[in-house]
């Protein structure tokens, strides 16, 4: 099972890095938004929000927080920025998908193997970054897409698999 998290978890994040001009990527993606000045505004944003009260003013405070207060635009400064944080991050993932997953070269070729805790970083970048474009081009919100764990895993099988009272589900 480890070996197939391994597996699963770097191959995603390399194809979410993924800069060919013929997939879809997160990488792809900001990097089409920095080629199209603009494209992410104050006013499309804003307009994103019309079921919202008007009195709270949602679209821009959230635009003021994310982009800035006096910004009209998303600077092409800060995409640069949120690619280059998500090509350091993930930059020792991809080579380590493309020595020894994908292609199998010699143990000597690749020195340092990603840990579990540099994979839950990138991971964690992965997450703010595509929040906070989700946030300005959906108006979407959702603070991370990483799934809590369940403590419990008996907890799935209380119902109708383990009764009341066994061993395994004591009547608490």
């Amino acid at each position: 099972m480890c070996k197939n998290y391994i597996t699963a978890v770097t191959v995603s994040i390399r194809a979410l890095m993924d800069q060919s001009s013929d997939v879809h990527s997160l990488w792809r993606m900001l990097y089409e938004i920095l080629e199209h000045p603009g494209i992410i505004s104050r006013r499309s944003h804003v307009s994103l929000y019309r079921t919202a009260p008007k009195e709270l003013d949602l679209g821009n405070k959230t635009f003021d927080t994310v982009v800035g207060r006096s910004k009209q635009y998303l600077p092409n400064g800060m995409i640069r920025a949120d690619l280059r944080k998500l090509e350091d991050a993930s930059a020792r993932v991809r080579r380590f998908v493309n020595k020894r997953v994908v292609h199998r070269t010699s143990p000597g070729e690749i020195r340092k193997i990603p840990k579990f805790a540099e994979l839950d970083e990138v991971i964690d970048v992965l997450d703010r970054i595509f929040c906070k474009y989700d946030l300005l081009l959906t108006a979407a919100g959702t603070m991370s897409t990483r799934v809590e764990r369940n403590n419990d895993w008996r907890r799935v099988l209380h119902t109708p698999w383990i009764e009341i009272g066994s061993k395994f589900r004591p009547k608490a």
